[in-house]
C-alpha cells in the first residue's frame, strides 16, 4: 500500500501519514510507535519531509512576481519585464541667492558663478549644487541674482573602474543609497587622459546603433545598481584599458525632508577671479526640502513592473499614459488620463492627462508643452496628448461626537485624538485625495464611530469648497461645478417677492477694477443669481444684484463678467506707485495692470463655500478632479448633549479657506499653503 496523504504539509500530519503507512505492514501492525525508539526516526523523517515541502513551496512562490517575498527575487523577475526599481531620491530644496560684487577698475564684473559641489549645510545634512550656476551682474547695482538654485542633500561620490576585457567584470555601484537620477557616466581612453566621453542612460534599444555611447542600468543583489555597456551591435563596447568614471549622490532620502534653514558654504567667483565670502551674499529659502524618498519597496515594484511592461513604449490605453507620465515627470504624485469623448461636449482626437503634483503647485505652460512633446513619440499617430492641471473639490466637515463618561476614564482630548487617527486610517484605506475617488458619509461616520468604543453618537455637517483662479485685470466669466445638486434653502418658492432665502453659496474676499478700494464678496440670493457686496459696519452694500448665475440642480456656478484685480487686503497700487489703501473714492487714479504689478499681487484665488443638496455621497464632476478632505473640526461632548441635525445656513465661513486648507493624508506643501507663493518645482 502507498502513502495515502501526499498533500500533508504540517509536521504532525506528515508523521501521522508515515505511521499509517507502516501499520499496513504486518511487522508493525500492533507496534507502539509512541513508546519506542522508532519514534525518533519518524520525527527525523517527518522533519526532513516538512522542510523539503516548505522549501519546494517557497521556491515555487519565489518564481512568480505576485507571490515572491524576497527583494532580490522580485527585482530579478521585474528585470525580465524591463523594469528598473526606483532608487533612493535626494531631498531637494531651492534657494534665492543675491551676490553683491565689488568694483574693479571702475566697473563691475560681467558675471558671477556659483561652483558645483557642497553649497550649504542644514539640519546636520550637506546640500549640494550638482551643476555650476552663472548669473549676469547688473551693472547699475553690481548685484547678481540667482533664482531657484536647486540644492540636493547627500554626499557626492566619485568612483572609477579600469576596463579589463580579459576578465569577467561587473560594473556595480558600491552604494545602495544612490540617487540614480544624479548619476553621470564618463569614459576616458586611458588613465592619463584628460578628456572623456559622456555616456547616456537608455532603456529602449529600438533606435540604437553600434557607435552610440550609452549604458544600461539595472538593480542587482543587495539593493545595488549595475551598469552595463553595449556590445558593438547595440551601443558601443568598451575597450581594454579605458576608464569608467562614475559621479553620483549618496543620499539620506526622506530623512532630510522638511529642512528649512541652511548655512551657505559654497564657492562664489566672479568673471575677474574674485572670490566672495558669505558676507557678500544674501540668500533666502525659496522652497523647503521635500521629495526625498527611500528606495522603491517590494509592493511598489510588484504593482508597477507589469504595468510598465504592458505599455511596451507606446500609449494606447489611458493606463499607458498614466504609467508613462509618471516615468517622464518625477514631480507627478498621481495621474489620470481620459479621452476627450468623456467630456461634455466631447472632443475627439485628444487624450487629456491631469497631473496632481507632489509640490502642490500647478504646472506652468512651459512644463505642459514639454510633457506633451515627450508623450507624442509614445502616442498613436492621430491622438494629441493634452496636459491639464488637477482640479480639487474640498470636503469640509464639522464633527460632533457624544461619548459615555462611564465607559472609561479617558479624557476628551484622548477621544479627539482617536477620532482623528480613525479618520486618517479611513483616508489611507479608501485612497481619498486621489483621482477616481468619492466621499461616502456613511463610511466616514463609521470610521469615526469605530475609532473609540466610548463614542455613542456621531453627527456631521458637510460643506464643499472650490476655488476660482481669476486672470488679473481681465474681464471674464468664471464657472465652477460641484458635479451634484446644491441645497435649495426654500424649495417651491419661485420669485424673490415670495420670501428672502438664506444663501447657500458664499465667497471669500476679492477686489474688482470698478471698486478697487473695497473688499467685496459674493453669495447667492436663493433664486439662481449671485450678488456681490461689501460690508459697511453691520450692513451689506449691494454692488451688483446679478453678478452671476447658479444652477441648483446641476451644481454649476458662474461668476461674471467681472474684472478681478486682486484678493482682498492686497496692497494694490496705481500707475503712479500710490497704494490704493491710502486713496479715497474721491481721488483720481488708474490701476497698475502691468506684468510687474501682477507678479507682486501673486497667485490670486477666491474660495467658494457651498452647501450640497445631498452630503451622503460626494462625487467628482469630471475625471480630472480630486476630492480633498479638509482636516475636520471635532467637538466632543458627554452623552445627553443634543447634536445638530443639519448645517446652519448662516455658518458658512469661506474666509477660513483664503489660504490652502490643511488636508488629510497629504504632506504639507511649501510656505504653509500660501497661494501667493511661486513654486520653484
Amino acid at each position: 500500500m502507498q502513502p495515502n496523504n501526499l498533500t500533508a504539509l504540517d509536521f504532525e500530519d506528515i508523521k501521522s501519514s508515515i505511521k499509517s503507512y507502516l501499520r499496513t505492514r504486518k511487522e508493525f501492525s500492533d507496534y507502539d510507535f509512541e513508546g519506542s525508539s522508532l519514534s525518533y526516526l519518524l520525527d527525523i523523517l517527518s522533519y526532513n519531509t516538512y522542510y523539503s515541502s516548505f522549501m519546494a513551496n517557497m521556491s515555487m512562490n519565489e518564481a512568480f512576481l505576485s507571490s515572491s517575498t524576497i527583494r532580490d527575487n522580485v527585482v530579478n523577475i521585474a528585470k525580465l519585464l524591463n523594469y528598473t526599481p526606483r532608487s533612493s531620491t535626494a531631498s531637494t530644496a531651492y534657494l534665492h541667492i543675491t551676490v553683491q560684487t565689488t568694483l574693479s577698475a571702475g566697473a563691475y564684473p560681467n558675471n558671477v558663478t556659483i561652483a558645483a559641489g557642497p553649497i550649504a549645510t542644514g539640519n546636520n545634512y550637506t546640500w549640494n549644487l550638482l551643476n555650476s550656476r552663472t548669473a549676469v551682474v547688473d551693472q547699475t547695482t553690481g548685484k547678481a541674482t540667482f533664482n531657484c538654485v536647486k540644492i540636493q542633500e547627500g554626499s557626492i561620490i566619485d568612483f572609477s573602474y579600469l576596463v579589463n576585457t580579459f576578465a569577467k567584470q561587473r560594473y556595480i555601484i558600491p552604494n545602495e543609497s544612490i540617487d540614480t537620477s544624479t548619476l553621470t557616466v564618463n569614459v576616458k581612453p586611458n588613465e592619463s587622459s584628460t578628456t572623456s566621453d559622456v555616456y547616456n542612460l537608455v532603456d529602449n534599444i529600438t533606435n540604437l546603433t553600434s557607435t552610440d555611447r550609452v549604458y544600461f542600468l539595472s538593480e542587482t543583489e543587495d539593493m545595488r545598481y549595475e551598469i552595463r555597456f553595449g556590445d558593438d551591435v547595440i551601443g558601443r563596447a568598451l575597450g581594454d584599458g579605458e576608464v569608467i568614471d562614475l559621479n553620483y549622490l549618496v543620499t539620506s532620502g526622506e530623512e532630510a525632508n522638511g529642512t528649512a534653514s541652511f548655512t551657505f558654504i559654497g564657492q562664489v567667483t566672479d568673471s575677474n577671479g574674485v572670490i566672495y565670502s558669505v558676507e557678500s551674499l544674501e540668500y533666502e529659502v525659496a522652497e523647503t526640502a521635500k521629495f526625498g524618498r527611500s528606495q522603491e519597496d517590494i509592493e511598489s515594484i510588484k504593482f508597477n513592473a507589469p504595468r510598465f511592461y504592458s505599455t511596451q513604449y507606446r500609449a494606447v490605453t489611458a493606463q499607458d499614459y498614466e504609467t508613462i507620465v509618471k516615468k517622464v515627470y518625477s514631480n507627478a504624485q498621481t495621474v489620470v488620463a481620459f479621452g476627450g469623448d468623456e467630456l461634455n461636449p466631447p472632443v475627439y482626437g485628444k487624450v487629456y492627462i491631469a497631473i496632481k503634483t507632489k509640490s502642490g503647485s500647478r504646472l506652468n505652460d512651459t512644463t505642459k508643452k514639454s510633457l506633451s512633446q515627450q508623450l507624442r513619440p509614445y502616442a498613436m499617430a492621430s491622438i494629441d496628448p493634452v496636459i491639464t492641471d488637477a482640479e480639487s473639490i474640498y470636503v469640509y466637515s464639522k464633527i460632533f461626537v457624544t461619548y459615555d463618561p462611564a465607559c472609561s476614564s479617558r479624557s476628551v482630548s484622548s477621544i479627539t485624538t482617536n477620532v482623528q487617527q480613525g479618520i486618517n486610517g479611513w483616508a489611507a484605506q479608501t485612497g481619498i485625495n486621489n483621482f477616481n475617488g468619492n466621499f461616502s458619509l456613511s463610511s466616514y461616520q463609521k470610521a469615526i464611530t469605530l475609532s473609540d468604543r466610548c463614542i455613542t453618537d456621531v453627527s456631521t455637517q458637510i460643506s464643499l469648497v472650490k476655488y476660482i483662479q481669476p486672470e488679473l485685470a481681465a474681464t471674464n466669466t468664471y464657472c465652477i461645478t460641484t458635479g451634484s445638486p446644491i441645497y435649495n434653502s426654500a424649495p417651491g418658492q419661485s420669485s424673490s417677492s415670495d420670501c428672502v432665502k438664506e444663501p447657500v453659496i458664499k465667497s471669500s474676499r476679492f477686489r474688482t477694477s470698478d471698486r478697487p478700494l473695497f473688499d467685496q464678496y459674493f453669495e447667492d440670493d436663493g433664486f439662481g443669481n449671485l450678488v456681490t457686496y461689501y460690508s459697511s459696519g453691520n450692513r451689506k452694500i449691494i454692488t451688483n444684484a446679478k453678478a452671476g448665475s447658479v444652477n441648483y440642480d446641476t451644481g454649476e456656478i458662474c461668476f461674471g463678467p467681472v474684472s478681478i484685480i486682486g484678493a482682498g487686503g492686497n496692497n494694490l497700487s496705481d500707475t503712479n506707485g500710490n497704494s490704493l489703501d491710502s486713496l479715497t473714492e474721491n481721488d483720481t487714479f488708474e490701476i497698475d495692470t502691468s506684468d510687474a504689478a501682477k507678479s507682486l499681487v501673486g497667485d490670486v484665488k477666491i474660495a467658494v463655500q457651498i452647501i450640497p443638496s445631498n452630503a451622503t455621497i460626494v462625487v467628482v464632476p469630471n475625471p480630472a478632479t480630486v476630492i480633498e478632505i479638509i482636516t475636520p473640526v471635532v467637538s466632543v461632548n458627554p452623552i445627553g448633549t443634543t447634536l445638530p441635525s443639519n448645517i446652519p445656513l448662516n455658518s458658512l465661513t469661506p474666509s477660513d479657506f483664503e489660504v490652502t486648507p490643511v488636508t488629510i493624508d497629504i504632506p504639507d506643501i511649501t510656505n504653509g499653503g500660501d497661494f501667493s507663493a511661486i513654486s520653484c518645482f
